[in-house]
């Protein structure tokens, strides 16, 4: 009898409803501190209010969440990242956001066959199986940023970007996105990431140069933004929308004004699926939702999407990666799926800062419907009028 009782009970532990609402175990492994806190931090709430609005439930399993800050460090994400496949044992991994994170944890992540979704930006980071992203690739966005201000009639272009991975990468395809408009570049500069004053760096701006395309974050962006603004230059501004992303505008200020450049979220995307988001967001965190904010809802939306499709299984990793690539989702920035690389096929908006009602904000000016992850002149809308 007790041998038949015990039978009857694994039998219920492992039967598909028990499977289904044992907790599935997520790790987030993302830039909570350091330059890239802000950043990191709204990656992780954007992953945290998908959850609140699913009742803490992915494909219909509770979820158990282990968060471990990279503090922006490759050899600490190596380290945590081993720690949350080892020793917590996460179903999936959500970050990091940092690309130098991204690129030290691929080789592991892909070993360990850890179905992982991520923010961070350049093309090494991803290996087209295990690796998915919900932002965007850096190699075709920074083409796209520098062919945007050619084709607006610019001629003679500076580029800015940190010096590190994704900002060397920015450099090379503002370059040849800019050449291919038409254009040449004059000057290149890259300070490091956490330059504490920039005024030497625009202090050697070329007066040559008739626009700058430009790529900051976090801090650094601050700090760029309002030292261009102190030195009072004319010169038009064109370049990645991080540099002026929704958290950092308090700061910046009327120092971001004119900035220009394409994005795939904005808060001001005029849509019912984002006007519930930034409702949500605001309630949630009292401001504004960026990219990144976006980018980890979407993280949330495509685990959610794919457990729902493996019937809550996650041992199955191959499975669930499969599910992962085939998922179609209208998203807060728009309608969303994955390339063979696991790049997002998702609209771009091209916007500028502007003040509106004595607000500071992104102005859409017009959306390329379906922006394919390629370094290549885009199809823009015929009626799509640049700033110049």
């Amino acid at each position: 009898m007790r041998r038949l009782l015990a039978a009857v009970l694994l039998t219920a532990i492992l039967s598909p409803v028990a499977l289904a609402q044992a907790p599935i175990k997520v790790g987030i492994l993302t830039e909570l501190s350091g330059p890239l806190g802000p950043s990191g931090s709204g990656q992780r709430d954007g992953f945290l209010l998908y959850l609140k609005k699913n009742d803490n439930r992915l494909g219909g399993r509770p979820v158990q969440l282990v968060i471990e800050d990279t503090a922006g460090d490759p050899q600490v994400a190596i380290t945590k990242a081993k720690k949350l496949a080892e020793s917590d044992k996460v179903d999936v991994l959500v970050g990091p956001l940092l690309s130098a994170n991204g690129a030290a944890v691929k080789n592991y992540l892909v070993s360990q066959h850890m179905p992982t979704v991520l923010e961070a930006t350049v093309d090494e980071v991803t290996d087209g199986k295990y690796i998915f992203r919900t932002s965007f690739s850096g190699n075709a966005d920074s083409y796209l940023q520098g062919y945007l201000p050619g084709h607006a009639g610019y001629r003679k272009a500076l580029l800015v970007a940190p010096n590190f991975n994704a900002g060397q990468t920015a450099i090379d395809y503002f370059e040849k996105g800019f050449v291919a408009a038409g254009g040449t570049v004059v000057q290149k500069l890259m300070p490091r990431l956490g330059t504490p004053d920039f005024g030497a760096v625009i202090s050697q701006f070329s007066d040559k140069a008739d626009v700058g395309i430009i790529f900051m974050a976090g801090g650094d962006a601050i700090r760029f933004m309002k030292t261009f603004a102190d030195y009072g230059s004319k010169l038009p501004l064109y370049g990645f929308t991080a540099t002026v992303d929704e958290t950092l505008l308090p700061a910046q200020g009327k120092a971001a004004l004119g900035f220009s450049g394409a994005g795939f979220y904005f808060s001001t995307i005029d849509s019912p699926a984002n006007r519930q988001f930034v409702a949500d967001y605001r309630e949630a965190y009292k401001q504004n939702p960026a990219w990144f904010s976006a980018g980890g809802y979407i993280a949330g939306q495509v685990l959610g999407a794919a457990l729902t499709t493996t019937n809550g299984k996650s041992d199955d990793r191959d499975a669930l990666v499969a599910a992962m690539k085939a998922v179609r989702l209208t998203t807060p920035a728009g309608s969303f799926r994955f390339d063979a690389n696991n790049n997002p096929i998702q609209p771009r908006y091209v916007m500028q800062i502007r003040e509106v009602d004595s607000k500071i904000q992104p102005v859409v000016l017009g959306m390329i419907p379906e922006f394919m992850p390629l370094a290549e002149p885009p199809a823009l809308p015929a009626q799509l009028v640049l700033p110049h």
